[in-house]
């Protein structure tokens, strides 16, 4: 029985059970419709004192943040920068990547978020995707980006430092040991030159269409070349919008990003989502996951959205004795999943050190901007990755007849609601192969995540539709092996870290399952121990999912953005 009264109909996307846990102003108020510098200006134009950014100890308040984006929007207009152009941005976590953004933004124009250190090769790909006139760069990339600027449409290059914007001991400092690049002012312009040359310039703001792009991010790449998401104003406020009344947000809390901007998880969550809502962002260019405890004991960070990798590095960072966490009301993880051994010695850290709460995580993928669902803080449970947010609808289907199924029962994990992305940028057809409509006209993201929903509507995950694989048994019976499962058994014997399996192309066979396994500090490597693993697995699997090979790694090989890359563990197999 639902809160309403209406008895369950055993289809989550009509029920949404999950909607009994928030209010009727989360359930029912209209949703902003404005641009994302709109939406945070909005929110925080009565309180210029309120502090914005605190960038290595440098407080930037809200008054200097709307100055520093006019700034920036004058001297993107002197540079003739249109509606709708698209300019690239390669930049760490620097208080210069908020003020292109939202300048850009206020201006019309699109932000293309790319890696800082992409390389030249890669970057070069980027900024001719998107045909970029303009790029703004980190200072650390300039000697990868020259080489192949020729082979671009790019006509200027703002090239920024670390620097800009520290503290002046600080500064001084970083000058000392890292002199600033010569410039030719042709193509490559420093901050402070693009800046000034803007300054008498008028600012003709965009128009305000909370429909158009606002920001284009990237895909992982770990099923297939990366893709340009077009993400739009609304798919963008409307995630803050929506984590504003699943949480209760109080102004001038303190985020702390600890991943770069090109990262939807990072941007929109630990910068613009702050920002947007009155807190604090606290920016670090180049995190050092074992310094976690030293970040924590200066900057007193209320929120830490991060990955597991990062949060296992905390427990053998910093002064462990002396740390106290108290100050964290909201750990949160994402990215990828976590083991439950690891999860639960991160929270019993958590809590030694006096944090209120247990780690609380998510499911969302960029083409959904980032987070889709979320783990209620105080109702965590096991294995979950949490409910759908207020205004996300969710559903499982089978992923042959795309029919929806009830409760329980595992399908492909869908996601529908405001925060779908518009599409990929020149690439209709892969666009209509993950977002397909309905007969009520309503858009599906089918993410391609195997998993179920309770009635209670949490989601749990239990694989990737792309990883599973044919193979043939003993009896010579063809059968789908899911890699997922293998590893959940593998990860729970005692001298497992963490493993991946893949599946390895075999005549015989079809494919047969291959385990890459990294050992826990105290294991050690052996043929004795492989055949272990492998008895380990006899108890709990059929003789198909048995792995052929177990192989041992010193560390998993891991994508930019901290996931486990599959891929790169197959072309090591062939």
């Amino acid at each position: 029985m639902l809160t309403d009264g209406r008895k369950l109909t055993g289809y989550p996307s009509i029920d949404k059970p999950w909607l009994k846990y928030y209010t009727e102003e989360a359930i029912y108020t209209p949703l902003p419709e404005c641009t994302i510098y709109e939406y945070m200006y909005e929110n925080n134009k009565a309180y210029p004192n309120d502090i914005a950014i605190n960038y290595l100890g440098r407080k930037i308040t809200y008054k200097e943040l709307f100055e520093r984006i006019d700034d920036t929007a004058r001297a993107f207009q002197a540079l003739d920068v249109q509606p709708g152009e698209i300019v690239t941005v390669a930049l760490p976590s620097l208080p210069e990547a908020m003020y292109v953004i939202y300048a850009l933004n206020r201006i019309g124009a699109i932000a293309n978020m790319i890696h800082p250190l992409a390389g030249c090769k890669e970057t070069t790909h980027y900024l001719n995707e998107v045909h970029s006139r303009v790029a703004v760069i980190f200072d650390g990339a300039l000697d990868d980006i020259v080489n192949g600027i020729e082979e671009t449409a790019v006509e200027k290059v703002i090239v920024v430092s670390p620097a800009e914007s520290l503290p002046i001991i600080l500064k001084l400092g970083y000058y000392l040991k890292n002199r600033p690049p010569r410039l030719d002012d042709r193509i490559f312009e420093s901050w402070k030159s693009f800046i000034q040359k803007g300054l008498d310039t008028a600012i003709h703001e965009g128009k305000k269409d909370c429909n158009e792009v606002a920001i284009i991010s990237h895909t992982g790449g770990t099923t297939g070349e990366p893709k340009a998401v077009m993400c739009s104003n609304q798919n963008i406020n409307s995630l803050i919008w929506q984590i504003k009344h699943a949480l209760p947000v109080v102004r001038q809390e303190r985020q702390m990003a600890v991943l770069p901007p090109f990262i939807n998880y990072s941007l929109v969550n630990s910068m613009l989502e702050p920002i947007a809502l009155g807190n604090t962002a606290i920016l670090i260019p180049q995190y050092v996951p074992e310094r976690f405890l030293d970040y924590v004991n200066k900057y007193k960070p209320t929120w830490v959205c991060s990955i597991p990798p990062y949060w296992e590095a905390m427990l053998n960072s910093g002064d462990q004795k002396n740390s106290d966490l108290s100050c964290i009301k909201y750990p949160i993880y994402g990215g990828e999943a976590m083991e439950p051994q690891l999860e639960e010695r991160i929270n019993e850290f958590l809590l030694a050190h006096r944090c209120p709460n247990v780690l609380a995580k998510g499911l969302g993928m960029t083409e959904i901007v980032s987070a889709a669902t979320l783990t209620p803080f105080g109702q965590n449970k096991v294995n979950s990755v949490g409910r759908p947010f207020p205004r996300t609808n969710c559903c499982i289907v089978d992923p042959d007849t795309v029919n929806e199924l009830p409760y329980g029962e595992v399908g492909e994990i869908c996601f529908s609601g405001p925060t779908v992305m518009l599409g990929y940028y020149n690439q209709p057809k892969a666009t209509k192969d993950i977002i397909r409509t309905d007969s009520y006209g309503v858009r599906w993201l089918h993410t391609g995540d195997l998993g179920y929903i309770d009635e209670d509507g949490f989601l749990y995950v239990t694989g990737r539709i792309k990883r599973i694989m044919i193979t043939r048994g003993p009896d010579g019976i063809s059968t789908k092996m899911y890699p997922d499962r293998i590893e959940e058994v593998i990860n729970s014997h005692p001298a497992v870290k963490i493993c991946c399996v893949i599946g390895v192309p075999d005549v015989e066979r079809v494919n047969y399952p291959k385990a890459f396994v990294e050992l826990e500090e105290d294991s050690i490597q052996s043929s004795e121990l492989s055949n272990e693993i492998k008895r380990f697995c006899r108890e709990s699997l059929p003789e198909y999912l048995i792995p052929e090979v177990v192989e041992f790694v010193q560390a998993l090989p891991r994508t930019d953005r901290g996931k486990i890359d599959y891929r790169e563990l197959e072309r090591m197999a062939q």
